[in-house]
Protein backbone atom coordinates (compact mmCIF):
# COMPACT_ATOMS: atom_id res chain seq x y z
CA UNK A 1 0.00 0.00 0.00
CA UNK A 2 2.93 2.34 0.69
CA UNK A 3 3.85 2.21 -2.99
CA UNK A 4 0.37 3.15 -4.21
CA UNK A 5 -0.39 6.36 -6.12
CA UNK A 6 -2.65 7.43 -3.26
CA UNK A 7 0.09 7.25 -0.63
CA UNK A 8 2.59 8.94 -2.95
CA UNK A 9 0.20 11.85 -3.53
CA UNK A 10 -0.84 12.20 0.11
CA UNK A 11 2.81 12.12 1.13
CA UNK A 12 3.24 15.48 -0.61
CA UNK A 13 0.64 17.21 1.59
CA UNK A 14 1.69 19.74 4.19
CA UNK A 15 0.05 19.81 7.61
CA UNK A 16 -2.26 22.64 6.55
CA UNK A 17 -3.16 20.85 3.34
CA UNK A 18 -4.04 17.73 5.32
CA UNK A 19 -6.40 19.74 7.51
CA UNK A 20 -8.09 21.31 4.49
CA UNK A 21 -8.23 17.99 2.64
CA UNK A 22 -9.92 16.25 5.56
CA UNK A 23 -12.58 18.99 5.59
CA UNK A 24 -12.89 18.62 1.82
CA UNK A 25 -13.47 14.84 2.07
CA UNK A 26 -15.92 15.29 4.94
CA UNK A 27 -18.05 17.72 2.91
CA UNK A 28 -21.18 15.97 1.59
CA UNK A 29 -21.00 18.18 -1.51
CA UNK A 30 -17.89 16.28 -2.61
CA UNK A 31 -18.22 12.93 -0.81
CA UNK A 32 -20.95 10.93 0.93
CA UNK A 33 -19.01 7.66 1.24
CA UNK A 34 -18.25 7.18 4.95
CA UNK A 35 -15.62 4.51 4.24
CA UNK A 36 -13.66 7.02 2.16
CA UNK A 37 -13.91 9.57 4.98
CA UNK A 38 -12.68 6.94 7.48
CA UNK A 39 -9.74 6.01 5.22
CA UNK A 40 -8.78 9.68 4.98
CA UNK A 41 -8.75 10.00 8.78
CA UNK A 42 -6.65 6.86 9.20
CA UNK A 43 -4.09 7.90 6.62
CA UNK A 44 -3.76 11.36 8.10
CA UNK A 45 -2.83 9.73 11.40
CA UNK A 46 -0.08 7.80 9.61
CA UNK A 47 1.28 10.76 7.59
CA UNK A 48 3.89 11.59 6.52
CA UNK A 49 5.85 8.33 7.04
CA UNK A 50 2.90 5.92 6.56
CA UNK A 51 4.77 3.22 8.51
CA UNK A 52 1.68 1.17 9.47
CA UNK A 53 -0.46 1.05 6.36
CA UNK A 54 -0.85 -2.69 5.88
CA UNK A 55 -3.84 -3.38 3.67
CA UNK A 56 -5.47 -5.93 5.95
CA UNK A 57 -5.11 -3.70 9.02
CA UNK A 58 -6.56 -0.67 7.24
CA UNK A 59 -9.45 -2.76 5.91
CA UNK A 60 -10.39 -4.04 9.38
CA UNK A 61 -10.47 -0.48 10.73
CA UNK A 62 -12.69 0.79 7.92
CA UNK A 63 -14.92 -2.27 7.58
CA UNK A 64 -14.78 -3.94 11.03
CA UNK A 65 -17.68 -6.33 10.41
CA UNK A 66 -16.71 -7.55 6.93
CA UNK A 67 -14.24 -10.18 5.71
CA UNK A 68 -11.27 -8.79 3.82
CA UNK A 69 -12.05 -7.87 0.20
CA UNK A 70 -9.16 -6.63 -1.90
CA UNK A 71 -11.48 -5.15 -4.53
CA UNK A 72 -13.44 -3.15 -1.97
CA UNK A 73 -10.28 -1.65 -0.48
CA UNK A 74 -9.00 -0.80 -3.96
CA UNK A 75 -12.30 0.90 -4.78
CA UNK A 76 -12.16 2.96 -1.56
CA UNK A 77 -8.55 3.96 -2.18
CA UNK A 78 -9.37 4.88 -5.78
CA UNK A 79 -12.23 7.10 -4.64
CA UNK A 80 -9.97 8.87 -2.12
CA UNK A 81 -7.28 9.30 -4.80
CA UNK A 82 -9.78 11.02 -7.10
CA UNK A 83 -10.81 13.30 -4.26
CA UNK A 84 -7.15 14.14 -3.54
CA UNK A 85 -6.59 15.03 -7.19
CA UNK A 86 -9.79 17.08 -7.20
CA UNK A 87 -8.62 18.85 -4.02
CA UNK A 88 -5.32 19.82 -5.66
CA UNK A 89 -7.24 21.19 -8.65
CA UNK A 90 -9.55 23.10 -6.31
CA UNK A 91 -6.55 24.63 -4.55
CA UNK A 92 -5.11 25.80 -7.87
CA UNK A 93 -8.51 27.15 -8.89
CA UNK A 94 -8.80 29.17 -5.69
CA UNK A 95 -5.31 30.61 -6.15
CA UNK A 96 -6.44 32.21 -9.43
CA UNK A 97 -9.28 34.44 -8.33
CA UNK A 98 -9.90 35.72 -11.85
CA UNK A 99 -10.93 32.23 -13.02
CA UNK A 100 -13.61 31.95 -10.35
CA UNK A 101 -14.75 35.53 -11.01
CA UNK A 102 -14.90 34.88 -14.76
CA UNK A 103 -17.22 31.91 -14.45
CA UNK A 104 -19.30 33.60 -11.76
CA UNK A 105 -19.78 36.61 -14.03
CA UNK A 106 -20.85 34.35 -16.88
CA UNK A 107 -23.32 32.60 -14.60
CA UNK A 108 -24.77 35.88 -13.39
CA UNK A 109 -25.26 37.07 -16.96
CA UNK A 110 -27.00 33.84 -17.92
CA UNK A 111 -29.42 34.40 -15.04
CA UNK A 112 -30.06 38.00 -16.02
CA UNK A 113 -28.74 39.29 -12.69
CA UNK A 114 -27.32 42.58 -14.02
CA UNK A 115 -27.03 44.28 -10.62
CA UNK A 116 -25.02 41.41 -9.20
CA UNK A 117 -22.95 41.26 -12.38
CA UNK A 118 -21.99 44.95 -12.35
CA UNK A 119 -21.03 44.85 -8.68
CA UNK A 120 -18.77 41.81 -9.11
CA UNK A 121 -17.32 43.12 -12.38
CA UNK A 122 -16.26 46.44 -10.84
CA UNK A 123 -14.89 44.69 -7.76
CA UNK A 124 -12.86 42.23 -9.87
CA UNK A 125 -11.56 45.01 -12.13
CA UNK A 126 -10.36 47.01 -9.11
CA UNK A 127 -8.70 43.96 -7.59
CA UNK A 128 -6.79 43.18 -10.78
CA UNK A 129 -5.71 46.80 -11.19
CA UNK A 130 -4.47 46.95 -7.59
CA UNK A 131 -2.30 43.85 -8.03
CA UNK A 132 1.39 44.73 -8.55
CA UNK A 133 2.00 41.94 -11.08
CA UNK A 134 2.06 42.89 -14.75
CA UNK A 135 3.00 39.54 -16.21
CA UNK A 136 1.44 37.27 -18.83
CA UNK A 137 -0.99 35.90 -16.25
CA UNK A 138 -2.24 39.45 -15.57
CA UNK A 139 -2.98 40.05 -19.24
CA UNK A 140 -4.64 36.64 -19.48
CA UNK A 141 -6.92 37.57 -16.59
CA UNK A 142 -7.64 40.99 -18.10
CA UNK A 143 -8.52 39.35 -21.40
CA UNK A 144 -11.09 37.10 -19.73
CA UNK A 145 -12.59 40.01 -17.79
CA UNK A 146 -12.78 42.41 -20.73
CA UNK A 147 -14.01 39.69 -23.08
CA UNK A 148 -16.87 38.87 -20.70
CA UNK A 149 -17.84 42.54 -20.59
CA UNK A 150 -17.50 42.83 -24.38
CA UNK A 151 -19.92 39.94 -24.86
CA UNK A 152 -22.39 41.52 -22.46
CA UNK A 153 -22.28 44.85 -24.27
CA UNK A 154 -22.63 43.26 -27.70
CA UNK A 155 -25.88 41.62 -26.57
CA UNK A 156 -27.38 44.60 -24.79
CA UNK A 157 -26.34 47.63 -26.84
CA UNK A 158 -26.76 48.93 -30.37
CA UNK A 159 -23.95 48.52 -32.92
CA UNK A 160 -21.62 51.16 -31.50
CA UNK A 161 -17.95 51.17 -30.64
CA UNK A 162 -17.37 48.54 -27.97
CA UNK A 163 -14.22 49.57 -26.11
CA UNK A 164 -14.19 46.31 -24.16
CA UNK A 165 -13.57 44.40 -27.39
CA UNK A 166 -10.51 46.55 -28.06
CA UNK A 167 -9.26 46.10 -24.50
CA UNK A 168 -9.82 42.34 -24.67
CA UNK A 169 -7.95 42.17 -27.99
CA UNK A 170 -5.05 44.24 -26.62
CA UNK A 171 -4.63 42.06 -23.55
CA UNK A 172 -4.87 38.91 -25.66
CA UNK A 173 -2.07 40.29 -27.86
CA UNK A 174 0.05 41.12 -24.82
CA UNK A 175 -0.50 37.65 -23.37
CA UNK A 176 0.35 35.98 -26.68
CA UNK A 177 3.47 38.08 -27.27
CA UNK A 178 4.76 37.47 -23.73
CA UNK A 179 4.16 33.71 -23.89
CA UNK A 180 5.43 33.39 -27.48
CA UNK A 181 8.65 35.16 -26.56
CA UNK A 182 9.02 33.10 -23.38
CA UNK A 183 8.63 29.80 -25.24
CA UNK A 184 10.92 30.95 -28.04
CA UNK A 185 13.65 31.98 -25.59
CA UNK A 186 13.40 28.60 -23.89
CA UNK A 187 13.71 26.73 -27.21
CA UNK A 188 16.63 28.86 -28.41
CA UNK A 189 18.46 28.24 -25.15
CA UNK A 190 17.79 24.50 -25.22
CA UNK A 191 19.22 24.18 -28.71
CA UNK A 192 22.54 25.56 -27.48
CA UNK A 193 22.85 23.05 -24.65
CA UNK A 194 21.36 19.80 -25.98
CA UNK A 195 20.28 18.47 -29.35
CA UNK A 196 16.58 19.42 -29.42
CA UNK A 197 14.44 19.37 -32.60
CA UNK A 198 12.24 22.39 -31.81
CA UNK A 199 10.20 23.88 -34.64
CA UNK A 200 10.42 27.66 -34.30
CA UNK A 201 7.42 29.23 -36.02
CA UNK A 202 6.42 32.90 -36.47
CA UNK A 203 9.60 34.03 -34.73
CA UNK A 204 10.68 36.46 -37.45
CA UNK A 205 7.15 37.80 -37.76
CA UNK A 206 6.92 38.49 -34.02
CA UNK A 207 10.36 40.12 -34.07
CA UNK A 208 9.40 42.43 -36.94
CA UNK A 209 6.13 43.35 -35.24
CA UNK A 210 7.85 44.27 -31.98
CA UNK A 211 10.54 46.23 -33.79
CA UNK A 212 7.93 48.24 -35.68
CA UNK A 213 5.46 48.86 -32.84
CA UNK A 214 6.28 50.57 -29.55
CA UNK A 215 6.06 48.18 -26.65
CA UNK A 216 3.40 49.07 -24.05
CA UNK A 217 4.79 50.31 -20.74
CA UNK A 218 1.98 48.40 -19.04
CA UNK A 219 3.47 45.09 -20.20
CA UNK A 220 7.02 44.88 -18.73
CA UNK A 221 6.98 41.11 -19.23
CA UNK A 222 7.06 41.66 -23.00
CA UNK A 223 9.98 44.07 -22.62
CA UNK A 224 11.86 41.54 -20.49
CA UNK A 225 11.52 38.61 -22.89
CA UNK A 226 12.13 40.78 -25.95
CA UNK A 227 15.44 41.90 -24.41
CA UNK A 228 16.27 38.26 -23.74
CA UNK A 229 15.22 37.25 -27.26
CA UNK A 230 17.63 39.84 -28.68
CA UNK A 231 20.40 38.58 -26.37
CA UNK A 232 19.89 35.07 -27.71
CA UNK A 233 19.88 36.24 -31.33
CA UNK A 234 22.88 38.57 -30.97
CA UNK A 235 25.58 37.86 -28.41
CA UNK A 236 26.76 41.48 -28.77
CA UNK A 237 23.44 42.98 -27.66
CA UNK A 238 24.97 44.63 -24.60
CA UNK A 239 22.39 47.44 -24.63
CA UNK A 240 19.61 44.87 -24.22
CA UNK A 241 21.51 43.29 -21.31
CA UNK A 242 21.76 46.66 -19.55
CA UNK A 243 18.07 47.29 -20.24
CA UNK A 244 17.17 43.88 -18.79
CA UNK A 245 19.21 44.54 -15.64
CA UNK A 246 17.55 47.93 -15.22
CA UNK A 247 14.12 46.35 -15.64
CA UNK A 248 14.90 43.73 -12.98
CA UNK A 249 16.10 46.44 -10.59
CA UNK A 250 13.18 48.84 -11.09
CA UNK A 251 10.21 46.56 -11.74
CA UNK A 252 10.99 43.43 -9.78
CA UNK A 253 7.57 43.54 -8.09
CA UNK A 254 5.83 43.26 -11.49
CA UNK A 255 6.85 39.62 -11.89
CA UNK A 256 6.18 36.44 -9.96
CA UNK A 257 9.06 34.73 -8.17
CA UNK A 258 9.14 31.96 -10.78
CA UNK A 259 9.34 34.51 -13.59
CA UNK A 260 12.08 36.45 -11.81
CA UNK A 261 14.07 33.23 -11.45
CA UNK A 262 13.79 32.65 -15.22
CA UNK A 263 14.72 36.25 -16.06
CA UNK A 264 17.72 36.14 -13.74
CA UNK A 265 18.86 32.88 -15.30
CA UNK A 266 18.72 34.34 -18.80
CA UNK A 267 20.74 37.36 -17.67
CA UNK A 268 23.29 35.03 -16.07
CA UNK A 269 23.42 32.88 -19.21
CA UNK A 270 24.28 35.96 -21.26
CA UNK A 271 27.12 36.70 -18.84
CA UNK A 272 28.37 33.14 -19.25
CA UNK A 273 28.39 33.44 -23.04
CA UNK A 274 30.41 36.64 -22.75
CA UNK A 275 32.84 34.96 -20.35
CA UNK A 276 33.44 32.26 -22.96
CA UNK A 277 34.52 35.10 -25.27
CA UNK A 278 37.06 36.30 -22.68
CA UNK A 279 34.95 39.20 -21.42
CA UNK A 280 36.21 38.91 -17.86
CA UNK A 281 34.14 41.89 -16.65
CA UNK A 282 31.09 39.67 -17.03
CA UNK A 283 32.37 37.29 -14.32
CA UNK A 284 31.67 40.03 -11.79
CA UNK A 285 28.29 40.68 -13.42
CA UNK A 286 27.32 37.02 -13.18
CA UNK A 287 28.43 36.69 -9.56
CA UNK A 288 26.49 39.82 -8.61
CA UNK A 289 23.31 38.44 -10.20
CA UNK A 290 23.81 35.08 -8.52
CA UNK A 291 24.40 36.52 -5.05
CA UNK A 292 21.41 38.83 -5.34
CA UNK A 293 19.28 35.95 -6.55
CA UNK A 294 20.29 33.69 -3.66
CA UNK A 295 20.12 36.34 -0.94
CA UNK A 296 16.66 37.47 -2.07
CA UNK A 297 15.45 33.88 -2.46
CA UNK A 298 14.66 34.44 -6.14
CA UNK A 299 16.97 31.62 -7.21
CA UNK A 300 15.77 29.26 -4.48
CA UNK A 301 13.03 26.75 -5.26
CA UNK A 302 11.07 25.68 -2.19
CA UNK A 303 13.96 26.97 -0.13
CA UNK A 304 16.50 24.88 -2.06
CA UNK A 305 19.41 25.99 -4.22
CA UNK A 306 20.01 24.34 -7.57
CA UNK A 307 23.32 22.43 -7.68
CA UNK A 308 24.07 24.16 -11.00
CA UNK A 309 23.60 27.63 -9.46
CA UNK A 310 25.75 26.51 -6.54
CA UNK A 311 28.48 25.28 -8.88
CA UNK A 312 28.43 28.39 -11.09
CA UNK A 313 28.56 30.79 -8.13
CA UNK A 314 31.65 29.01 -6.86
CA UNK A 315 33.23 28.97 -10.31
CA UNK A 316 32.73 32.72 -10.74
CA UNK A 317 34.10 33.52 -7.28
CA UNK A 318 37.16 31.34 -7.91
CA UNK A 319 37.86 33.12 -11.19
CA UNK A 320 37.81 36.37 -9.23
CA UNK A 321 40.24 34.79 -6.71
CA UNK A 322 37.83 35.21 -3.79
CA UNK A 323 39.07 32.03 -2.16
CA UNK A 324 38.10 32.74 1.44
CA UNK A 325 34.64 33.90 0.36
CA UNK A 326 34.27 30.73 -1.72
CA UNK A 327 35.17 28.47 1.17
CA UNK A 328 32.66 30.23 3.42
CA UNK A 329 29.99 30.00 0.72
CA UNK A 330 30.54 26.24 0.40
CA UNK A 331 30.40 25.72 4.15
CA UNK A 332 27.34 27.91 4.67
CA UNK A 333 25.23 27.11 1.62
CA UNK A 334 25.74 23.41 0.92
CA UNK A 335 22.82 22.87 3.33
CA UNK A 336 20.53 24.59 0.79
CA UNK A 337 21.03 21.76 -1.73
CA UNK A 338 18.64 18.85 -2.09
CA UNK A 339 19.87 15.70 -0.34
CA UNK A 340 20.30 13.90 -3.67
CA UNK A 341 22.85 16.48 -4.88
CA UNK A 342 24.48 17.59 -1.65
CA UNK A 343 27.42 15.19 -1.39
CA UNK A 344 28.43 15.30 -5.06
CA UNK A 345 28.15 19.10 -5.20
CA UNK A 346 30.13 19.51 -2.00
CA UNK A 347 32.94 17.18 -3.11
CA UNK A 348 33.17 18.51 -6.68
CA UNK A 349 33.25 22.16 -5.69
CA UNK A 350 35.75 21.59 -2.93
CA UNK A 351 37.89 19.93 -5.61
CA UNK A 352 37.55 23.12 -7.69
CA UNK A 353 38.58 25.27 -4.72
CA UNK A 354 41.59 23.07 -3.99
CA UNK A 355 42.62 23.15 -7.65
CA UNK A 356 42.48 26.94 -7.74
CA UNK A 357 44.63 27.11 -4.61
CA UNK A 358 47.14 24.61 -6.08
CA UNK A 359 46.29 21.79 -3.66
CA UNK A 360 46.17 19.21 -6.43
CA UNK A 361 46.27 16.05 -4.34
CA UNK A 362 43.33 17.24 -2.25
CA UNK A 363 41.47 18.21 -5.42
CA UNK A 364 41.89 14.73 -6.90
CA UNK A 365 40.88 13.12 -3.59
CA UNK A 366 37.57 14.96 -3.62
CA UNK A 367 37.01 14.31 -7.35
CA UNK A 368 37.26 10.59 -6.63
CA UNK A 369 34.31 10.95 -4.23
CA UNK A 370 31.97 12.28 -6.92
CA UNK A 371 29.44 10.12 -8.79
CA UNK A 372 29.48 11.62 -12.28
CA UNK A 373 25.92 10.75 -13.29
CA UNK A 374 25.21 14.34 -14.36
CA UNK A 375 26.62 15.33 -17.75
CA UNK A 376 27.78 18.77 -16.60
CA UNK A 377 29.65 17.43 -13.57
CA UNK A 378 31.10 14.74 -15.82
CA UNK A 379 32.41 17.27 -18.34
CA UNK A 380 33.63 19.63 -15.62
CA UNK A 381 35.50 16.86 -13.80
CA UNK A 382 37.27 15.75 -16.97
CA UNK A 383 38.38 19.31 -17.73
CA UNK A 384 39.58 19.74 -14.14
CA UNK A 385 41.62 16.52 -14.38
CA UNK A 386 43.14 17.71 -17.66
CA UNK A 387 44.28 20.90 -15.95
CA UNK A 388 45.76 19.07 -12.98
CA UNK A 389 47.63 16.55 -15.14
CA UNK A 390 48.97 19.32 -17.38
CA UNK A 391 50.12 21.52 -14.51
CA UNK A 392 51.78 18.61 -12.72
CA UNK A 393 53.50 17.35 -15.89
CA UNK A 394 51.70 14.00 -15.77
CA UNK A 395 51.99 13.61 -19.55
CA UNK A 396 51.17 9.92 -19.85
CA UNK A 397 48.08 10.21 -17.68
CA UNK A 398 47.04 13.33 -19.58
CA UNK A 399 47.33 11.70 -23.01
CA UNK A 400 45.27 8.74 -21.82
CA UNK A 401 42.64 11.07 -20.36
CA UNK A 402 42.43 13.15 -23.56
CA UNK A 403 41.84 10.01 -25.62
CA UNK A 404 39.11 8.76 -23.24
CA UNK A 405 37.53 12.22 -23.09
CA UNK A 406 37.36 12.44 -26.89
CA UNK A 407 35.79 8.98 -27.13
CA UNK A 408 33.21 9.93 -24.51
CA UNK A 409 32.21 13.07 -26.42
CA UNK A 410 31.92 11.32 -29.77
CA UNK A 411 29.77 8.52 -28.36
CA UNK A 412 27.43 10.71 -26.29
CA UNK A 413 24.21 11.42 -28.22
CA UNK A 414 22.62 13.77 -25.66
CA UNK A 415 25.13 16.61 -25.91
CA UNK A 416 24.36 19.22 -28.56
CA UNK A 417 26.80 19.45 -31.45
CA UNK A 418 27.86 22.96 -30.42
CA UNK A 419 28.66 21.90 -26.85
CA UNK A 420 30.47 18.78 -28.11
CA UNK A 421 32.61 20.90 -30.40
CA UNK A 422 33.44 23.24 -27.51
CA UNK A 423 35.07 20.40 -25.58
CA UNK A 424 36.58 18.64 -28.60
CA UNK A 425 38.37 21.88 -29.49
CA UNK A 426 39.69 22.05 -25.93
CA UNK A 427 41.07 18.52 -26.24
CA UNK A 428 42.72 19.33 -29.58
CA UNK A 429 44.43 22.46 -28.24
CA UNK A 430 45.73 20.71 -25.10
CA UNK A 431 47.10 17.86 -27.22
CA UNK A 432 48.91 20.41 -29.42
CA UNK A 433 50.26 22.18 -26.33
CA UNK A 434 51.82 18.91 -25.16
CA UNK A 435 53.91 18.71 -28.33
CA UNK A 436 54.50 22.41 -28.98
CA UNK A 437 57.76 24.27 -28.43
CA UNK A 438 57.76 27.73 -26.78
CA UNK A 439 58.27 29.27 -30.21
CA UNK A 440 54.95 27.83 -31.31
CA UNK A 441 53.00 29.22 -28.33
CA UNK A 442 52.08 32.59 -29.95
CA UNK A 443 50.42 30.81 -32.87
CA UNK A 444 48.49 28.59 -30.43
CA UNK A 445 47.44 31.66 -28.42
CA UNK A 446 46.02 33.21 -31.58
CA UNK A 447 44.19 29.98 -32.35
CA UNK A 448 42.65 29.97 -28.87
CA UNK A 449 41.55 33.60 -29.13
CA UNK A 450 39.95 33.10 -32.53
CA UNK A 451 38.10 29.87 -31.73
CA UNK A 452 34.47 30.74 -30.78
CA UNK A 453 33.62 27.25 -29.51
CA UNK A 454 36.16 26.53 -26.82
CA UNK A 455 35.90 25.99 -23.07
CA UNK A 456 38.36 27.36 -20.50
CA UNK A 457 40.03 29.83 -22.85
CA UNK A 458 41.58 31.79 -19.99
CA UNK A 459 43.33 28.74 -18.61
CA UNK A 460 44.69 27.82 -22.05
CA UNK A 461 46.03 31.32 -22.62
CA UNK A 462 47.56 31.38 -19.15
CA UNK A 463 49.35 28.08 -19.79
CA UNK A 464 50.66 29.43 -23.08
CA UNK A 465 51.83 32.78 -21.73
Amino acid sequence: MKKSKLIELLGSFSGREWSNFQDFVASPYFNRNQAVTALCVLLREQAPAFESVERSVIFRQIFPEQPYQDALLNHTMSFLLKLAEQFIGQQQYEQHAFVAAHYTLKGLLERGLDKHYHYLYEKTARQQTDLPLRNAQYHYAQYFLKNTEANRRSQSAARVFNESVQEAADHLDYFYLAEKLRCTCYMLTSQVIIATPYNLQLVDEVYRFLQQHPLPESAPIIHAYFYIFKLLRDDQAHASFEALKNLLNTQENRFSKQELAELYQYAINYCNFQILKLREDFVEEALHLYIKGVDSGILLHNGKLSPWHYKNIIKAALRLKRFEWTEQFILQNTRLLEDAYRDDSYHYNLAELYYYTSRYDAAMTFLNKVDFSDIHYNLGAKVLLVKIYYETDASDALESLLHAFKTFLNRNKVISEELRRTYLNFITIVAQMLRATPEQYPALCLKVEQQPLLTDKNWLLRMLS
